[in-house]
């Protein structure tokens, strides 16, 4: 039995940009808040950046590789990437998004 979605009163993307605003979230941590696959958080986290945008700051933290500490600072997708680039290692932690009010 999987796990059944939670009832919501705003869209999922609204959703999004609650949680946003409560705190640095990755599409990891949405999918678990919001019980939908975590390629289905990434694709909303994507339109719901585009959207805070014309009323907030967002702000993001870039993925890092654990391995060699690599930063993928010019990334735009918010997928986690599967591999570093230069150490070509798969421990690579997700980049995280937040809003600042103001």
């Amino acid at each position: 039995m999987g796990r059944e979605p939670k009832e919501r009163g705003e869209t999922i993307r609204r959703d999004i940009i609650r949680l946003m605003m409560e705190g640095p979230v990755t599409p990891y941590d949405i999918s678990g808040e919001l019980r939908i696959s975590e390629r289905e958080a990434a694709d909303h986290l994507s339109h719901a950046i585009v959207t805070a945008k014309r009323k907030y700051k967002v702000e993001v933290t870039p993925a890092v590789c654990r391995s060699c500490g690599f930063t993928f600072s010019d990334r735009k997708k918010v997928k986690k990437p599967s591999r570093c680039p230069r150490c070509k290692e798969g421990r690579v932690e997700s980049a995280r998004y937040s809003i600042k009010k103001g």
